[in-house]
């Protein structure tokens, strides 16, 4: 989920192939030692010298159409067939090496062409092995970079904006001690249960940075009435369709839709849509709005009739710490962008067709 950058050039030009070059390599070469294998009759000799270049093409293929399938960048996909061409490359060096000492020595070699190919074919082989490490070590890399920056998150939260909350806890408890007044206690009280949030909050944004584990298929429908079930709704109503089922950790993914919910409560309303869109609308609160939950295509969507998100403020309302609200942490839907990294999703911000938010997960 690496945002490409304006020099990505690699992946342009890749997105114009046709074919997978890996797998076109692996194909070529198996099929030029499949046509020599059939050319000599299938003799034990032409099966003892090609049985192991015509295996490591195989795996090449195979290797390839798994990285496909598991979702692999195509970026990183190019990097593996790098690596492989430059195996095919050396392979061939090496070979050809060993045919020159031999033909130095006065021993030649039959078909010396074809047994470069044979020697760049295992090259090609022990390439895309050492390429499929590479990708994996930069993913590993990817996501231990991300893993700091939440963590450097959580660690900006406990020391600016635990500030506040302390402040008041403190202040409040000296008035308590003062003036043996009650009231300065509840507002201790309520201190400390909003540090308590925060602390939550900031840990969970923290550690949804981390890969899935074991996902397994859940329905949609499911996933998004037992979140439903689990957030203070007050009156607004939810509406789920299609059948469609997501390969999740159902866990997370609960907490993503719980706090989408929570977003729809705290900042829409039909009310306010209608009193007012242009008045900054994403700051009116309400407890009448309409929710919906379905499938779109390559993922899901929540949408909601409320006044919505305006459109300059979509690119930012994930960013952590970003409220419209003065006590608001700014982690709510920032959890959310972090569950959906984890899972490899990608979010964006429409407006439903009722004019609300639209959160589209694909």
């Amino acid at each position: 989920m690496q945002p490409l950058g304006d020099e990505d050039w690699v992946t342009d030009v890749g997105e114009q192939v046709p074919v997978s070059p890996l797998s076109a390599l692996g194909l070529f070469l198996a099929a030029v030692i499949g046509a020599r294998i059939a050319g000599e009759a299938f003799s034990t000799q032409a099966l003892l010298e090609s049985v192991v270049p015509l295996l490591a093409a195989s795996a090449v293929v195979f290797a390839d159409r798994t990285l496909v399938a598991g979702d692999v960048s195509l970026r990183d996909r190019l990097t593996v067939f790098a690596y492989g061409a430059g195996g095919f490359l050396a392979g061939t060096f090496v070979t050809s090496l060993h045919l020159y000492v031999l033909y130095l020595d006065g021993t030649g070699a039959l078909k010396p062409l074809y047994l470069m190919l044979m020697g760049g074919t295992v090259g090609v082989a022990a390439g895309t092995i050492a390429g499929i490490y590479e990708i994996r070590q930069r993913a590993a890399v990817r996501e231990a970079r991300r893993q700091s920056e939440r963590l450097e998150e959580f660690a900006s939260v406990v020391s600016h904006d635990l500030r506040n909350p302390l402040g008041v806890a403190r202040g409040r408890l000296d008035a308590a001690f003062e003036t043996g007044e009650a009231e300065h206690l509840k507002a201790v009280d309520g201190a400390l249960d909003r540090m308590d949030e925060l602390i939550e909050e900031s840990l969970s944004v923290a550690r949804n940075g981390t890969q899935v584990e074991d996902p397994y298929d859940v329905p949609l429908v499911e996933l998004a009435g037992e979140a439903w079930t689990a957030t203070e709704t007050h009156d607004a109503t939810l509406e789920t369709e299609g059948n469609h089922t997501l390969e999740v950790d159902p866990q997370r993914a609960k907490q993503l839709f719980e706090n989408c919910f929570r977003n729809s409560v705290e900042h829409g309303s039909t009310s306010s849509q209608r009193d007012s869109r242009a008045d900054d609308a994403i700051d009116h609160g309400g407890e009448d709005v309409h929710i919906r939950v379905g499938p779109c295509p390559g993922g899901f969507f929540v949408a909601d009739d409320g006044p919505g998100i305006p459109e300059d403020e979509r690119e930012n309302v994930l960013e952590r710490g970003y409220s419209t609200a003065e006590d608001g942490s700014g982690l709510g839907l920032a959890i959310v962008r972090a569950i959906a990294d984890a899972h490899g999703w990608d979010v964006t911000i429409t407006e439903s067709e009722a004019g609300g938010a639209r959160f589209e997960f694909t």
